[in-house]
């Protein structure tokens, strides 16, 4: 299987049970669940309290919204979980990071690697920080010209082309799908949001395509501002605490679903 899953017990009370099997989803940090023993992060949570019988994952901390289109797209390519039964939810990441696909022999230092298949991974830029080998044909030093050639024009267009196909792949499915952003980059952020230089591309799109990406992905409290309104964010002063991720769940999440898909 190309989506990771956990066998992590169930630790809450359903509240609401959507009758669906699968929740799908894939994400960045602020989707990934950094253990496989116990819930940390939405996802889990909400396998619990909506009633969802196991996750499926294509998630990976620091990844950029390259990786959440392509990795989520080659695993429901590979793996086809039943549309009828499933419910996908993705939640995007900054618009300055990129993310390739390489032969694992060229990726070094990827903590929480993410699969395509045996032979080949998902290597990412974040924070500055490039993961291929970094003396292998120069691999890395290319990488960061690249990275510095693009400017937040280009990234804008790339970026909402991420989450175009992504909308329309799942569309012609029939997958029961939600889109949301890890940050809502209209309101401010206490300072440096993760060390990135993450910023709103819909100042940077004509106004049809804004229109069109203001359709696609859904504005609701995001996880991050309701959790420095709380006082539920982290150590790092970045991503929501277990109980930021976990009241987040309760009190936004599940109350929109249920406006949606009850």
């Amino acid at each position: 299987m190309i989506f990771r899953t956990r066998d992590i017990l169930k630790q809450l009370n359903t509240v609401h049970n959507f009758g669906i099997k699968n929740l799908i989803v894939s994400g960045c940090s602020f989707t990934y669940n950094g253990t496989d023993t116990a819930a940390v992060t939405w996802p889990y949570f909400l396998r619990d309290l909506g009633g969802f019988d196991q996750v499926l994952d294509t998630s990976l901390p620091g990844a950029g919204n390259s990786h959440i289109s392509n990795s989520l797209i080659w695993a429901l390519e590979m793996d086809r979980p039943d549309p009828a039964d499933s419910l996908v939810i993705v939640m995007w990441s900054g618009h300055d990071r990129d993310d390739y696909i390489f032969p694992k022999e060229n990726v070094n230092n990827q903590s929480s690697p993410f699969y395509y298949s045996k032979n080949v991974m998902s290597s990412i830029r974040n924070a500055g920080e490039i993961f291929p080998e970094p003396n292998k044909n120069g691999i890395a030093d290319e990488l960061k010209k690249l990275s510095t050639a693009k400017n937040n024009e280009s990234r804008a267009i790339e970026n909402y082309l991420y989450i175009a196909k992504t909308y329309q792949y799942l569309k012609s499915l029939n997958y029961k799908f939600l889109f949301l952003n890890f940050i809502n980059l209209k309101e401010p952020q206490r300072g440096e949001v993760g060390g990135t230089d993450s910023f709103d591309i819909r100042k940077h799109l004509p106004n049809s395509a804004k229109q069109r990406l203001n359709s696609m992905v859904t504005e609701i409290d995001d996880p991050y501002h309701f959790s420095v309104r709380y006082n539920l964010i982290d150590a790092d002063n970045f991503h929501p605490s277990y109980y930021g991720h976990l009241r987040w769940t309760r009190k936004i999440l599940i109350p929109h679903l249920q406006t949606v898909f009850a």
